[in-house]
């Protein structure tokens, strides 16, 4: 019985040091590492902050879509990757997904027209 319990005891320790160096129980580096990331999160913000995308505002009509309120308001074709108009009208109007704009409703489109 003492023979059991010992090996009991020794797997439990074996499997906790092997959790220890594989995946870390320490919270100050993983404390670390979450600066880290906030850090850079901030960084990349601020320098998103400092390339401010110029906008329009335009009242949605029955029928229309980010896409092509932005494509009319250009009167060409769109320059940059839809992707990146969609996360900058999300960016402009504070989340809204681009699928639920709701005519009548102003919003504020991304301006890509100083880029051609």
């Amino acid at each position: 019985m003492k023979k059991l319990a010992g090996l009991f005891v020794f797997l439990i320790l074996a499997y906790a040091v092997y959790n220890d160096l594989s995946i870390g129980t320490l919270p100050a580096a993983k404390m670390q590492e979450h600066e880290m990331a906030t850090k850079h999160k901030a960084e990349k913000a601020e320098v998103q902050s400092s390339q401010e995308t110029p906008f329009f505002e335009h009242e949605v009509l029955p029928g229309d879509t980010v896409l092509s309120v932005i494509d009319r308001y250009l009167e060409s074709p769109l320059d940059v990757p839809v992707s990146q108009a969609v996360e900058d009208f999300k960016k402009l109007n504070n989340g809204t997904d681009p699928q639920k704009i709701k005519f009548g409703n102003t919003y504020k489109f991304p301006d890509y027209s100083s880029q051609n």
